[in-house]
């Protein structure tokens, strides 16, 4: 009886809501689309800003590592797709005119879950996420398991775990679509987790799938990585016959390092507070009205800063990139030398 009653009363208001909006069968457009203005103001002017680095940056490390695909190697592959994941969420935080009403039809409500809901921003994000990831993980294996790593790792198990990754993505994100969806009354888009627990566990589940678990992947293999390369200074030390070319390999290994901890540690500067003031507000500590604060407009502002900010630390602090792209403006492709990725030498015997 309590669902007849909720249904009828529901069907009332459909109706009433329908018919003053001019349509009043279903399967009708029940409201037209409409916009706001779009406001220039600093919050805008910096999600643009962010958002043409990001497309110019990132298009530059595409081109360049394109013109070097027959010389690329694991890390350069990686890189590159790290910057077409990038790109894409550079294009989506263009910014646009916010949603006022939408129709309550089928391609509505795909809107809402889809573009209004950020379903394909979020897994370009998350799969920016998890290349990276992949990339900590690329050069653990190639410093730490030197002679594994180039007997196993091949263009095409690269280009399959960049798949895996991007497959990986659009399924963790698929809560995305299921709690996000047209109102027929008001004609809006809205977000409904049903039960305060749920929202809980959505707000526990982002925080895991962005940002623990890939902080943890990446500090514990940069921080194994500086224990052996130290490691392995203390030995060739010892070896005085190989201590020239030893520290050849070690420079040119130290600067990739160097410049990959430094994206880590700027994506973790960008994402936690982000990622932890959503984890907050699902537990209860931060209001709603946070999200129309402007500490939430900075926070978000910094974080997807991240998705500009890679192309202009390799631009500053590799040199070996920096040659690439004056190569690449004069047209001169005689370098057989990968980019990110310098030789590593097999360990001596202890």
């Amino acid at each position: 009886m309590n669902t007849e009653l909720n249904s009828s009363y529901w069907e009332n208001q459909r109706e009433m809501y329908t018919t003053d909006l001019g349509v009043t069968e279903p399967g009708e457009q029940t409201m037209t689309w409409s916009w706001y203005p779009l406001p220039w103001s600093w919050y805008i002017i910096g999600e643009l800003v962010t958002a043409i680095l990001g497309i110019m940056g990132n298009l530059l490390v595409i081109v360049v590592i394109f013109s070097r695909r027959s010389k690329s190697r694991s890390t350069d592959i990686l890189v590159g797709h790290l910057a077409c994941a990038d790109l894409l969420t550079s294009l989506f935080l263009v910014p646009y005119p916010e949603l006022n009403t939408i129709p309550y039809t089928w391609f509505g409500t795909l809107f809402c879950k889809v573009f209004k809901g950020n379903y394909l921003m979020w897994t370009s994000v998350t799969a920016s996420i998890y290349i990276l990831s992949a990339i900590s993980i690329d050069r653990y294996f190639a410093v730490v398991y030197p002679l594994h790593f180039k007997r196993f790792v091949s263009r095409k198990l690269v280009i399959a775990v960049v798949a895996m990754i991007w497959l990986g993505a659009s399924v963790l994100m698929i809560p995305i679509l299921l709690i996000n969806n047209a109102d027929v009354i008001p004609g809006k888009c809205i977000f409904h987790l049903p039960f305060p627990k749920l929202q809980v566990a959505y707000g526990f589940f982002t925080f895991i799938i962005r940002l623990a678990i890939p902080t943890i992947i990446m500090l514990f293999t940069q921080i194994t990585i500086v224990r052996v390369l130290r490691r392995e200074a203390v030995r060739f030390k010892s070896q005085e016959t190989a201590q020239s070319t030893a520290s050849f390999h070690d420079v040119a290994r130290a600067r990739v390092l160097q410049l990959l901890l430094l994206v880590v540690l700027v994506y973790i500067v960008c994402w936690a507070p982000d990622q932890i003031a959503f984890l907050s507000f699902n537990l209860g500590l931060v209001p709603r009205s946070h999200f129309a604060s402007p500490l939430h407009r900075i926070l978000v502002v910094l974080a997807f800063c991240n998705s500009c900010a890679n192309p202009i630390l390799y631009t500053f602090r590799h040199q070996q990139f920096r040659r690439a792209v004056k190569d690449f403006f004069k047209g001169v492709t005689s370098s057989s030398s990968p980019i990110f990725e310098e030789i590593v030498p097999e360990k001596t015997p202890a």
